[in-house]
């Protein structure tokens, strides 16, 4: 018989009123829960990990979707879009137009 595995709890990222938590993979906005598929939940995870911070295309989808980067772009952009609109905040998430994408803090959700 196997021991009990060696499970810990990983920490909740709060920016303002957006909680996300990797554990149970929820994403709450205001206290509302927002309805993520995984690929969306992972990257606004992944964008919130690193406020401010200039993300590539092909950054997000090798860190998210774990595959080579091929034509990547219009996969990124489609998932950013649906979370702007599921956020119903599109200034969340910032393009830096021929860098990335960027999770900007101070945009209301801090405030």
């Amino acid at each position: 018989m196997l021991g009990p595995a060696n499970i810990e709890r990983i920490p909740t990222l709060q920016h303002g009123d957006l909680l996300i938590d990797p554990q149970c993979c929820t994403a709450t906005l205001a206290g509302k829960v927002l309805q993520l598929f995984p690929k969306e939940f992972e990257t606004l995870y992944l964008l919130a990990q690193y406020p401010n911070w200039v993300l590539s295309p092909r950054q997000i989808y090798e860190h998210v979707w774990k595959e080579d980067p091929v034509d990547c772009d219009h996969i990124v952009r489609n998932t950013i879009c649906q979370l702007r609109r599921k956020l119903a905040r599109p200034e969340l998430i910032q393009t830096v137009v021929g860098y990335g994408y960027k999770f900007v803090v101070g945009s209301g959700v801090d405030q």
